[in-house]
């Protein structure tokens, strides 16, 4: 295969394109260890060497994305893409933290879902999964499992800005309740516990 392109990236790292495809992201002492040039031939030996080598690569950098915190797939998915990794490496350092049960996105929402149901109305808590890349079946089975109602949750965020509630006036309910719709309870539960009568 022919070299096409060799384009910096940040200070170290050289994005390589092989017959005007992009193939690897290289640091700059990896193309002068492997006499990269453009319009230079490349075996193909050193291609699926390259490979392998980006292969080991992703892997370790989605073990490392993990040592930190949990994330879903698609998290991750995003992060290696953005580290320059082709799908074919991330498909594989994917499947490598999945057979060693390091990732898994139903448990994930699940503990999400348990962590955030005391302080987040069940909206919020699906918004914030589904950016994280949950499938809609996911956080259902999630939501179904660990989420009992909002009761103690909006009793929670309603404490948070008021003592009484009896206390406030018309206009201060009326904000406190605007709050808690758009942070996605329902009309309903927010009338019985902020008190409005309208």
């Amino acid at each position: 295969m022919i070299v096409t392109g060799l384009e910096q990236y940040g200070k170290n790292k050289v994005k390589v394109y092989l017959e005007e495809e992009y193939y690897f992201m290289l640091y700059n002492r990896e193309i002068y260890r492997y006499g990269l040039k453009v319009d230079k031939e490349v075996s193909d030996l050193i291609v699926k060497e390259l490979n392998d080598h980006m292969v080991k690569r992703a892997k370790q950098k989605v073990m490392a994305l993990l040592k930190s915190m949990n994330r879903t797939e698609a998290e991750l998915r995003a992060k290696l893409a953005l580290s320059g990794y082709r799908e074919a490496a991330i498909d594989e350092a994917i499947e490598y933290v999945k057979n060693y049960h390091y990732i898994d996105d139903s448990r994930y929402a699940a503990n999400y879902v348990r962590l955030k149901k005391q302080n987040k109305s069940r909206r919020q808590i699906i918004g914030e999964l589904k950016q994280k890349g949950v499938s809609d079946e996911e956080i259902e089975e999630a939501l179904g499992t660990e989420y009992d109602n909002e009761e103690e949750a909006i009793k929670r965020e309603i404490l948070k800005k008021a003592k009484d509630i009896d206390n406030l006036s018309r206009e201060e309910k009326q904000k406190l309740a605007a709050k808690l719709y758009r942070k996605g309870y329902g009309m309903d539960l927010i009338k019985s516990h902020v008190k409005l009568d309208y």
